[in-house]
């Protein structure tokens, strides 16, 4: 296949080593169903289904990248940012993953005790360790558990018992996951960027600050076709691609059914826009 023909790419989803519902056995089974020719996983805070999925490929099947999505915050802000197509076993990705996955632990467990003291919400033994003992654990399994309890009776209101939750935990900042990535001769990227970490909206000066600031600091790409892009959201990120020399990439943030965004959703990627990211990736594939 030659670099610039993928014609249907999505290169942002998850599977159950996050907080997707896919297993890799399923994910794969669903990614061939909606006529991918290529697809990333991008676990968050973990690359360990990156290799699930790719011992399940067989020939004919789409082209597959490794990825991941790191959540980060410092003082300015909440961000995600892509990898693909690094060395898993690099040091510096081992221990950026290691340290992400550790502040994620630490606020699971942080989280119990805020439901306990803000709604009166308690949890057994056994829950809490069902919980626990998930491979990368989030509000999406802390939902579904307080669903499953009565204590909420929709998933969303699930997610928005934590809107006051104040976090204290141990932070990556964006700079760094960027570093990690570059060291381990991955491509970053900069996840939903105008919607910030995906649940906000930035206006048109603060996304081209933060773009600016993280091209400073090694940042290579911008998700720039996005399921939950207006068409000027769009544009405004293709224009930042532009502006800034930044390759550009499409993902839809496929959940299986904890969202209702399906593979391959995308915002209308123009596979042409896409060629940059292709060269990028060709001899990793």
């Amino acid at each position: 296949m030659e670099r610039s023909s993928f014609q249907k790419p999505d290169l942002h989803m998850h599977s159950v080593y996050s907080d997707g519902t896919d297993t890799p056995e399923s994910l794969l089974q669903n990614v061939r169903a909606a006529g991918l020719d290529l697809f990333a996983l991008t676990d968050h805070d973990t690359a360990e289904g990156c290799a699930a999925v790719r011992a399940l490929l067989r020939p004919g099947d789409p082209a597959f990248i490794g990825g991941v999505e790191f959540s980060c915050r410092d003082g300015r802000g909440k961000y995600h940012v892509l990898g693909y197509g690094f060395d898993a076993d690099r040091p510096a990705i081992r221990e950026t993953v290691a340290y992400a996955h550790h502040s994620r632990i630490l606020k699971m467990q942080n989280r119990f005790g805020y439901l306990r003291e803000r709604f009166g919400f308690t949890f057994t033994p056994e829950e809490r360790a069902e919980l626990m003992g998930l491979k990368n654990p989030g509000k999406p399994h802390f939902a579904a558990m307080l669903l499953k309890k009565g204590y909420v009776k929709t998933k969303d209101e699930g997610f928005e018992v934590f809107s006051d939750y104040r976090e204290t935990e141990p932070t990556l900042p964006p700079e760094d996951a960027i570093s990690a990535i570059l060291r381990s001769g991955g491509i970053p990227v900069l996840a939903h960027g105008i919607l910030a970490d995906g649940s906000g909206e930035l206006t048109e000066e603060e996304i081209m600050a933060r773009v600016e600031r993280f091209r400073a600091a090694g940042l290579m790409g911008l998700e720039c076709y996005y399921s939950a892009f207006t068409p000027r959201q769009r544009e405004i990120m293709l224009a930042l691609a532009e502006k800034f020399s930044l390759l550009v990439t499409a993902g839809s943030d496929y959940h299986g059914t904890n969202k209702t965004v399906h593979l391959g959703q995308t915002g209308g990627a123009d596979p042409r826009r896409l060629r940059g990211f292709y060269d990028a990736i060709a001899d990793r594939l």
